[in-house]
Order: structure tokens, then C-alpha cells, then sequence
């Protein structure tokens, strides 16, 4: 997948699975803004927005002529993303990378805030809901995902599952 010639660009998977590291390189390098649904979705201290108002937020960005988007939200507004895409990637990496990386970012929380969420969100304060999500997403969400990502133009999305495939130094995946 050329992604060089995508102008809108949605990033997917679970917790913990490299979203944001990815959105970052991708935005550098296509010269793209990239948006963040965590810090649409999260209200300070987990408390969860609302449909409506996520909704209007989401609906800016998309209205934009560029973008790239990284996370998942409400399921109605993740379809509606998905389908105005030019390239959908989903990083599908296994759940025990993911929650180890999950520990990581908990560490080092306390180190530097983590700017890809809400500020007043804490992952030191939901640990083991983190684990629990993590575990969730790939049993219940997952399945859901893919199948809808098998009725959609298989040439507008790449599922990595492979993790060396993120090797940003090589830019294999631009």
C-alpha cells in the first residue's frame, strides 16, 4: 500500500498496540496532522464523553482535508471514519505485546505525562482495567472489527500483525 498518496488515514487496534507511535511517524513523514480519539472519548479522570459531543469534535476532524486518526471510540463514528479513509491500518499485534508495552507506558507515566490522552487520565489509576481492556478488545472487539473490514475494499487497509513490520527505521510500512 502506497500510503503517500492517502490524504485521510485511520489507525486502529488495541490498547497498547502502537497507534500513536505510528500516527506520529506517519504525520512526520506524509506531513499530516494526526488527531487523537482518547483525547476526545476521555473526559479528566476516565469518565466517558458523551456520543453527541464526541460526535461534533469527531466530525471536525473529519471535515478536514487531511488527517490522520488513530484509536476507535464510538462504533457509529469508527464506521463512518473507516469508510471516508483512504487507508485504514490495523495494528493487530498479539495481546501479550500489548499489555506489556501497557506496563510500560504506566512506568513511565511518572515519569512524563503521556500527551496521547485526556490530561487528569492516569493509567497508574486503571492498571488493572487496562489489562482487562486489553484482554477485551482482542476476545469481543476484535471479532466485530474484522468482520467488518472483510465487507469493505480489502485495498484500502493492511492488518499488521507482525510488530517488526513497525520498524520505523526502515519506513517499510510508508
Amino acid at each position: 500500500m502506497n500510503l503517500s498518496k492517502a490524504n485521510k488515514i485511520s489507525i486502529i487496534g488495541n490498547s497498547a498496540a502502537g497507534k500513536s507511535t505510528l500516527s506520529r511517524e506517519l504525520g512526520r513523514t506524509l506531513n499530516i496532522n494526526v488527531y487523537t480519539i482518547d483525547k476526545i472519548y476521555w473526559l479528566p479522570e476516565w469518565k466517558l464523553r458523551d456520543q453527541i459531543s464526541f460526535r461534533l469534535q469527531h466530525n471536525k476532524w473529519l471535515d478536514k482535508n487531511t488527517w490522520i486518526i488513530d484509536g476507535i471510540g464510538y462504533w457509529e463514528e469508527l464506521e463512518q471514519r473507516l469508510a471516508q479513509s483512504d487507508a485504514i491500518i490495523f495494528l493487530d499485534v498479539p495481546v501479550e505485546l500489548c499489555k506489556k508495552r501497557a506496563k510500560i507506558r504506566i512506568r513511565e507515566e511518572s515519569r512524563l505525562p503521556n500527551k496521547n490522552i485526556t490530561p487528569g487520565c492516569f493509567y497508574n489509576d486503571v492498571k488493572e482495567l487496562q489489562m482487562e481492556t486489553i484482554v477485551d478488545f482482542h476476545n469481543t472487539f476484535r471479532p466485530k472489527l474484522m468482520d467488518y473490514l472483510s465487507s469493505i475494499n480489502s485495498d484500502k487497509f493492511i492488518i499488521i500483525n507482525d510488530p517488526i513490520e513497525l520498524n520505523y527505521d526502515n519506513k517499510a510500512i510508508i
